[in-house]
């Protein structure tokens, strides 16, 4: 069988040698194959330039695009030629799962799979490019499963305070509905509606949400768990978990409500792809809109395929009307990367994936500061400079602030064109010489913002007592509690609307509450800027945001 190697499919980064332990893998490993769609799919510049008038459902969606029956049985013909087992074929995703022993998964994919441990932490991962047999060439675009490297992380920047520790340290809290109600939230409440939370791990308790939502007077159906819901030992992963569910459940008491959750070991890009693969093509739950505060940083360790199998995905979302909010991040304009600078770096300027996508709604923070139902002062949330000591155990808890940037994996979008978004500058060391390498154009990040600073938190319920907490985990949630009711207000979906939202602010509609102080390290907000890299276009007006869509949707028929 000749094989011939899949594109760029080798490391982005070499494992380091030390303190790794390798070893060859034992046991079965699954993987995933990303198949060419039956019809080549918009581009996302397409998408943004026309985005599309009327959502497709999932059955029109796969009779257009669903991978053919002749790809399919190539794949099957591979796996049984490779001694591998079909484990689920999605046809409209494109998506076949395969599992083998791993000397056949080496064998199959031509690969030098090997098991890395450090500490505590296990993952298999590769130097060799992926290599594939001639018949597969041009059908399988990615294979995901053989590097599971734990590359995807939560964006909360703290663990939840417990409430009267915060009372006592004077930070000032909110139910959501404050929040909503400070946001101008439309007075629907996502009837007719679903909202899907994408969680990579953790679980919560279903006794903690029955107490909150009791405390404040919401009367709901319970939430539908798509995977397990199984609290581990990661207490931040289930104050995640526990966060996003009570947020959206609170906002939106008559939508439903379903929780997707990987149950993910490894903290693996393969994970996340099929846990939001599960999401978009669940037929059953058909969500209007999801919400994710998981992320993975671009550029340092992932490669353009892993991304483009993502993007794949968002520009299924787009046309199947769904809305995908993500969180911006937590630690500012620098996140951690990997060393090798001569300084011996370990932070770089790099946006946070999915927030990054321009299929993606990116979700920023804000202070906010609200007196009744008015607004007295909102900022650009920053207090990298401060840290706490609040926290259940004890420890530390970093303080954070919104993240934003110019991606290098994502062009500038069409509708960002005009906003002043900044160049991405690649600078570099030779020779003793400070050179500037290039000056690109990418997409800006975030788009939007809401309340996540801790010191003006949401009041939650986690682990049988009340607290407070906060981050872009918790705007990202808001914002698709905001589009589930305008979903419902407008009676359709307003599904990508990226294009809609730029063109309200360029057109002087006051959809946004601007914000115009502050800054996150590297980009800082301003008077004059309609669109800053801390907290995009702003915090919403959610009535004057329905009016401004009403208008638009006027306009088209």
């Amino acid at each position: 069988m000749v094989s011939l190697p899949l594109l760029k499919s080798a490391r982005v980064s070499p494992i380091p040698a030390n303190p790794l332990r390798s070893r060859a893998p034992a046991g079965t490993v699954e993987v995933t194959l990303v198949l060419r769609h039956g019809a080549p799919l918009p581009t996302v510049e397409e998408l943004c330039a026309e985005p599309p008038r009327r959502s497709l459902t999932h059955e029109e969606f796969e009779e257009k695009y669903g991978t053919s029956k002749k790809d399919l049985a190539a794949v099957k013909r591979f796996a049984a030629a490779t001694g591998l087992r079909v484990v689920s074929v999605q046809r409209d995703r494109g998506h076949v799962r395969l599992a083998g022993t791993a000397t056949a998964i080496r064998k199959a994919f031509d690969v030098d799979l090997k098991r890395f441990e450090h500490g505590k932490v296990s993952f298999l991962s590769h130097t060799k490019p992926v290599s594939l047999p001639r018949s597969l060439r041009d059908i399988v675009e990615w294979v995901f499963g053989l590097d599971t490297r734990p590359l995807v992380t939560h964006s909360s920047a703290s663990l939840p305070v417990p409430a009267k520790q915060a009372a006592q340290a004077g930070l000032r809290s909110y139910t959501p509905e404050e929040v909503g109600r400070l946001y101008r939230y439309p007075a629907t409440q996502g009837e007719g509606q679903c909202v899907g939370i994408i969680e990579l791990t953790g679980g919560y308790r279903n006794s903690d949400l029955v107490e909150y939502l009791a405390k404040l007077g919401v009367k709901r159906d319970a939430p539908v768990t798509v995977g397990p819901n199984t609290p581990g030992f990661s207490v931040a992963s289930n104050a995640e978990v526990t966060m996003d569910v009570e947020l959206v459940s609170a906002m939106c008491p008559k939508a439903r409500v379903v929780v997707y959750n990987a149950d993910s070991k490894d903290y693996s890009l393969s994970d996340y792809l099929r846990v939001f693969a599960m999401a978009i093509s669940d037929r059953e739950n058909r969500p209007s809109v999801l919400t994710t505060s998981w992320s993975f940083y671009e550029g340092s360790l992932i490669q353009k395929g892993e991304e483009a199998a993502f993007e794949r995905l968002f520009r299924e979302a787009a046309l199947l009307g769904i809305t995908v909010c993500a969180a911006s991040g937590d630690l500012g304009s620098q996140v951690p990367t990997e060393g090798g600078s001569p300084t011996g770096a370990i932070t770089a300027a790099a946006t946070s994936y999915p927030a990054a996508s321009a299929l993606v709604l990116g979700c920023g923070g804000t202070t906010l500061e609200g007196e009744g139902d008015t607004i007295r002062h909102e900022r650009v949330w920053n207090r990298l400079g401060e840290a706490m000591s609040m926290s259940p155990v004890g420890a530390p808890v970093a303080a954070g602030a919104s993240s934003g940037g110019v991606s290098t994996m994502n062009k500038l979008p069409l509708y960002q064109q005009g906003m002043n978004v900044p160049e991405q500058v690649t600078t570099t060391w030779k020779d003793g010489v400070f050179q500037v390498v290039s000056r690109t154009p990418g997409r800006g990040v975030p788009d939007v913002a809401a309340n996540a600073d801790l010191h003006t938190g949401y009041q939650i319920y986690f682990k049988g007592q009340d607290g407070v907490a906060a981050g872009t985990s918790a705007a990202a949630p808001m914002w698709a509690a905001l589009i589930v009711r305008l979903n419902e207000a407008l009676g359709q979906r307003v599904g990508f609307l990226h294009p809609r939202l730029y063109a309200l602010v360029s057109e002087g509609a006051p959809v946004f509450n601007r914000i115009t102080q502050g800054g996150n390290g590297a980009w800082f907000a301003s008077e004059g800027a309609l669109w800053n890299a801390c907290t995009g276009l702003g915090s919403p007006d959610g009535e004057a945001l329905l009016a401004g869509l009403r208008r638009l949707q006027r306009r088209k028929h």
